[in-house]
């Protein structure tokens, strides 16, 4: 796929992934709907790829909160008003939550799967229409590697994930034949804002590191993007977790309850 002149779509562009693939995209002359909850900080993101890229049209900013299918709705009708048609929608929007399953109350399940999970639906639901009267498009999804196998102590955040790729698989059977094709991205930890901004619901630490840069991650899925790719697994940890799970499926248990391990945190000091 070449970018350049492509009508995309992303949510979650305000921060992290979102806004390093909104810089990445303007760089290859993708034409930009940005999405997010924060208008101002929209506004600041156009403002920045309008100066740094003069040459791309100036990017559409449209205040949008995913849990909210109306809002959803009139997302979409403004790309079909500005663009007339939407040839990538890139489901970014993403919120977490940290900690023991026991501690993660049913209200924290909720919220992540209403974002997660049912906001990257709402998304795709209302950009299908348009993108078969253009005649195919991409939707780009990003999961995580802990929707490849659970994670220990993102319970929540891994069950959202896990089920909006087990959605896509799906739908991407459904629409065979149609021009229209799916990409799963599964990410490893990335530096993003998300850890700063998650639920807390205790009885962990985070693992310290190294996380990926988001600039790294962007490129990634801007690569798979042009490359036409179905899914693509990013760290060297989540790759190995792929092919263990089904070759050596007790080795990825010994390591899960090693990791619950290694950061259980029972609030003695002690760890």
């Amino acid at each position: 796929m070449d970018l350049k002149g492509r009508k995309v779509l992303v949510t979650g562009a305000s921060s992290g992934i979102g806004l390093a693939l909104a810089r990445a995209l303007a760089g290859r002359g993708a034409v930009l709907a940005l999405a997010a909850r924060r208008g101002a900080r929209l506004e600041e993101v156009a403002a920045e790829i309008r100066r740094d890229h003069p040459g791309v049209e100036a990017p559409l900013p449209l205040p949008c909160d995913v849990t909210d299918g109306e809002a959803v709705r009139r997302m979409v009708a403004a790309c079909r008003e500005r663009f007339g048609r939407l040839d990538v929608l890139v489901n970014n929007a993403g919120i977490s939550v940290y900690g023991s399953a026991e501690r993660t109350a049913p209200e924290h399940f909720r919220a992540v799967m209403d974002v997660n999970f049912f906001g990257a639906v709402r998304c795709m639901q209302e950009a299908l229409p348009l993108m078969r009267e253009g005649g195919g498009g991409l939707m780009v999804n990003v999961a995580s590697v802990a929707g490849l196998y659970g994670i220990p102590y993102l319970g929540a955040y891994g069950a959202s994930k896990a089920a909006l790729a087990s959605f896509c698989q799906s739908l991407r059977a459904e629409l065979d034949g149609s021009g229209i094709s799916i990409m799963i991205v599964y990410p490893g930890y990335t530096q993003t804002e998300i850890f700063r901004k998650e639920a807390d619901v205790g009885g962990a630490r985070r693992p310290p590191g190294p996380y990926a840069p988001v600039e790294e991650v962007a490129e990634a899925i801007v690569a798979g993007m042009e490359g036409e790719k179905g899914d693509i697994v990013l760290a060297t940890e989540g790759k190995a977790l792929r092919i263990l799970r089904g070759a050596a499926p007790w080795i990825v248990e010994k390591v899960m309850r090693g990791m619950a391990a290694r950061l259980r945190d029972d609030g003695s000091g002690g760890g």
